[in-house]
């Protein structure tokens, strides 16, 4: 599902530019046909008062081409309009895939930190180091800039986590579906997403009761 996610926004991106040089194309188009329509009327100006053709009505001529102008003047505005407001969801969509990127691997962080813990108490304190150190400026640089895989794993050596990468990565994913990032998969059922548990008390032994 993040495969095809990640493919979908990629595409997205990827057609930005030849949307975008479409829109200029258009604009280009409509303001030569505005030079066009500007140079027709003044050549009828200019054959109206130095040249004037028997049965010729001018006035109505140059009121036809001036009309023209108008929606073509008009067209131009739209164009120019709508490119701004593609420039603007471009911009807000870029955004906020850093922002999913952003949170996807912070949780991933705290996914290991959890499951590094051996007692509620070290979890606690590991989890407000991982929150304290995700903000710091290289840290933050560094999640910016890399790929999730390479970002998450790179804090794990850094932070002396188990490199699970792909393991934390999934707890992430599942950890922003219930939040709603992400869609559910198609025939999911509603069941309660399992509990992070951390890893001590997996190790833990019943106590013996025989």
């Amino acid at each position: 599902m993040l495969r095809s996610m990640d493919t979908a926004q990629t595409d997205s991106i990827s057609e930005a530019p030849a949307a975008e040089e479409r829109a200029a194309r258009h604009l280009r188009m409509l303001a030569r046909a505005a030079e066009i329509q500007m140079e027709i009327m003044e050549a009828t100006r200019t054959e109206a008062v130095e040249a004037p053709q028997p049965g010729v009505d001018y006035c109505r001529r140059i009121d036809v081409i001036a009309k023209s102008l108008r929606l073509t003047l008009l067209l131009e505005d739209k164009f120019a309009n709508h490119r701004g407001e593609r420039r603007k969801a471009a911009a807000k969509r870029e955004a906020a895939q850093e922002d999913w990127h952003d949170l996807r691997v912070k949780l991933a962080m705290l996914a290991a930190a959890y499951e590094s813990s051996e007692d509620p108490e070290e979890v606690e304190r590991r989890a407000a180091e991982v929150c304290e150190r995700v903000e710091q400026p290289e840290v933050a640089e560094l999640i910016k800039a890399s790929r999730a895989e390479v970002a998450v794993a790179a804090l794990c050596r850094r932070w002396g986590f188990p490199p699970d990468v792909e393991r934390w990565l999934e707890m992430a994913d599942k950890g922003m579906e219930n939040l709603g990032f992400i869609p559910p998969q198609d025939g999911e059922d509603d069941e309660d997403p399992p509990k992070l548990r951390p890893a001590g008390a997996s190790r833990r032994k019943p106590p013996d009761t025989g």
